[in-house]
Formats: structure tokens, sequence, C-alpha cells
């Protein structure tokens, strides 16, 4: 029984098959023992597993990683932009990023190259074409083109919005295709709904605002069209919150009392009693 494994580039282009095909630098036909899948995005983990190698190859597959899934199963990621935060021996979940795909090594623009290998540790040239583990259930993942967009909420759509949100830290669930309060709660986050992990009508009414179509708590065919054309460009984030308006402090103003009047003593009215009259006085001379 094959080992079930998911795609590590969900919503992506494959740009290149397992096969035969004619080597794009070096020219001529040439075995091609994986699957390249366009653009630069998150790289994910296809399966749980540990990390048994994390190399750098200048003119090979650049920066690589190397994941074991089970005895005779394999992993290998090739052309990372960056070397992974991942160590070697660390145990790895479904959906966990590995590195941003890049064209480090021998590479002609941004891409994953992924590959399975079935050989003792995962040796080279033991790779196996890696669709088939895809496939291997009827829960599986499916491969990346399959998404397209069609206005039906299948389960590829399922699977491309939860390794979507996963990318986002929104999601802790696996990556399975199967909507369940993990995901209703990830939807929630994204679109601002209160987290009641339900698929309710507020949920519903709120993914739809998100999307910018008609709020009407029906996901018909607009709506999941909207959803799939939105997964293939690259789903946004959680809404940022709008700051809070800054409410200045009321100005108080500063009263000023009105001066008291002094009542003079005896002593004070009897000298200015005695001035005026000495003035009087002075007057008259």
């Amino acid at each position: 029984m094959l080992y079930r494994l998911n795609n590590p580039a969900p919503g992506r282009p494959v740009t290149s098959g397992y096969g035969y095909r004619i080597h794009p630098i070096r020219g001529g036909r040439k075995m091609h023992r994986g699957i390249d899948y366009g653009g630069q995005f998150d790289v994910l983990a296809a399966g749980d597993g540990t990390v048994t190698h994390i190399g750098w190859s200048p003119r090979g597959g650049g920066h690589v990683v190397k994941i074991k899934h089970a005895t005779d199963c394999y992993t290998v990621y090739y052309h990372g932009a960056h070397r992974t935060q991942l160590k070697k021996g660390q145990h790895v979940r479904a959906g966990d990023k590995i590195y941003l795909s890049g064209t480090t090594g021998s590479s002609t623009g941004n891409h994953v190259h992924f590959e399975v290998r079935t050989g003792r540790n995962g040796a080279w040239g033991t790779n196996t074409d890696p669709n088939p583990y895809f496939s291997a259930s009827s829960a599986t993942a499916p491969t990346n083109n399959t998404l397209r967009v069609t206005g039906r909420l299948d389960k590829y759509t399922w699977v491309a919005w939860q390794t979507a949100l996963k990318g986002h830290g929104l999601y802790t669930g696996a990556i399975d295709g199967i909507p369940g309060r993990l995901t209703h709660l990830a939807l929630q986050r994204w679109s601002g709904a209160d987290l009641t992990g339900k698929l309710d009508l507020a949920t519903l009414k709120a993914v739809q605002v998100r999307l910018g179509v008609d709020d009407d708590g029906v996901w018909g065919v607009g709506t999941v069209r909207e959803l799939q054309k939105e997964l293939l460009q690259g789903l946004a984030g959680a809404p940022t919150p709008e700051p809070e308006p800054i409410i200045a402090p009321p100005i108080v103003p500063i009263i000023v009392p009105e001066p008291v009047a002094r009542v003079m003593t005896r002593q004070e009215v009897e000298a200015i009693r005695k001035r005026n009259h000495f003035d009087a006085m002075k007057d008259k001379k």
C-alpha cells in the first residue's frame, strides 16, 4: 500500500511532470525524476515525517531538504530560495513550511522540484512518480492541477484553502480537504467572524464580505468561483483591524477668579483721611 502524501504546492501550476523530457539547460532527452511546480511560494511538507537531510548543491538542486515518511517513502525538495529553518532530525507535520521556492542551483526560474524516493535512506536513483501517492486513497490530497475555477466547492478547493490558511498561521489541523471545527475556526479568523467553530450564517456572510461578493449567506457558484480565483492568485491573510481612533482629552478652561476687594483697617482709613486733609490745606495756601 502506498504512503499517502499531500501536494507540496497546492494551487501552483505543474511546469514539468515526471518522466522523459528535453532538458531545459543541457538539452537532449533526459529523465525528469520529479514534478516541478512553478512560481515563488511556501513549499509545504507532503506528509508527517522526519528531516533526514539538509543540503546545498550550487550546480544541482540548490537548497535541498529530504524528509522520511516511512521506511520506503522519502520526499525531496529542491531549489529553495534560502536554507530551510528546519533542523536535521526534526519531526514535521503535513503542511509545515519547508522554505520559499526559488531558483538556486541548476534552475531556469523560481520553482520547486519535488521527488518521491523509495530506496534505503531515500537514495538518489530510487525515484518514482509522485502522482500515485497523491491518489493512494480516496481521502488523499489532489495534485496541484486539479484546483481550477469551477464554482464547485469540492475537496480540491478545501485542500487549497486549508493549505493557504495554514500558511498564514490561522489553521492548525491536518490538510485533508475535510472541513471541520478547526477549519471553521480558521475561516472565522480569516474573515473576522465570531469564533464559534461552526459554519454558521454569520461566518458564511463574513467570508463573502472578505471575498467581495454579495453577502447573502449562500455559497453559490459566484462565491466559490471568487474563492478559487483568490486561492490561485494567493490568498490574503487575516484582516488587519482598524486602529482605534485617538480621542483627545476634553479642554478644560482655566477660570481666573475675580479679585476680592480687601477691607481696610481703621488705621489705614485714618491715614488716608489725614493725607487728604493735609492735601486740602496745602491747596488753600
